[in-house]
C-alpha cells in the first residue's frame, strides 16, 4: 500500500476569518493546541497563520497582536496539493517550495492541511512495515532451509547405506561383464 495524502489530511483544521486579530488567532491556536491555522475570507482560503508568522511578523516587529488583523500578517500564495497525491510528491513539493505545510484540495474544494512531520512519519511507518514483511519472509525462508539441512543430516546414514548398496551392485556388475 502506497502512502497517499488523503490518509493524512487533518479534518479538524483550525480556521479563522482574516478580519480577526492576531490575538484572537493565538488564543484559538492555544485552545486547539495547534501551530497553525487557516485564514479564511468570503472567497475561501486566504492564507495561513503559523507560529513562525507570529514570531517574525508580529513579535519580532514589535507590533500589537490585539490591534493587528490576520490579513496583514498571514502567509499568502500558499502551496497546494491534490488529495490523491502521493507522500513522495508532497515531500518533493515542500522541498522545492521551501515550506513545511501544504494546503490540500479535491478539485476546488479545500480539504485540509498536511505538514512535513506527518508525511515523514507516514513514510517511515510504511518503510517499517515493508521491512517487517521482508524480515518475516526472510526468516521463514531461512527456517525452511535449516529444516531441509537437518532432514538431510538425519537421513545421512540411510543415504550412505543406500549409496553403498548401489555402488556394491555396480561394482559386481562391472566384474561380471569383464
Amino acid at each position: 500500500m502506497r502512502c497517499t495524502i488523503d490518509s493524512l489530511v487533518t479534518e479538524a483544521v483550525a480556521t479563522l476569518d482574516e478580519s480577526k486579530t492576531v490575538e484572537q488567532a493565538v488564543a484559538l491556536m492555544a485552545e486547539r493546541n495547534v501551530g497553525s491555522l487557516v485564514v479564511t475570507s468570503s472567497t475561501g482560503v486566504a492564507g495561513l497563520f503559523t507560529e513562525r508568522d507570529l514570531i517574525r511578523r508580529v513579535i519580532g516587529q514589535g507590533k500589537d497582536p490585539a490591534a493587528l488583523k490576520l490579513s496583514e500578517v498571514c502567509t499568502r500564495n500558499l502551496v497546494s496539493i491534490s488529495i490523491d497525491s502521493s507522500c513522495q510528491e508532497a515531500i518533493k513539493k515542500m522541498h522545492s517550495n521551501l515550506c513545511r505545510r501544504l494546503v490540500v484540495y479535491r478539485g476546488d474544494k479545500f480539504m485540509g492541511l498536511v505538514n512535513l512531520r506527518e508525511v515523514a512519519n507516514s513514510l517511515a511507518e510504511k518503510s517499517h512495515r515493508d521491512n517487517t514483511l521482508v524480515n518475516i519472509i526472510g526468516g521463514v525462508t531461512f527456517a525452511a532451509a535449516i529444516g531441509v539441512i537437518i532432514l538431510l543430516l538425519y537421513n545421512l546414514p540411510n543415504m550412505m547405506q543406500l549409496a553403498g548398496k548401489v555402488t556394491g551392485k555396480h561394482q559386481a556388475t562391472e566384474l561380471s561383464n569383464r
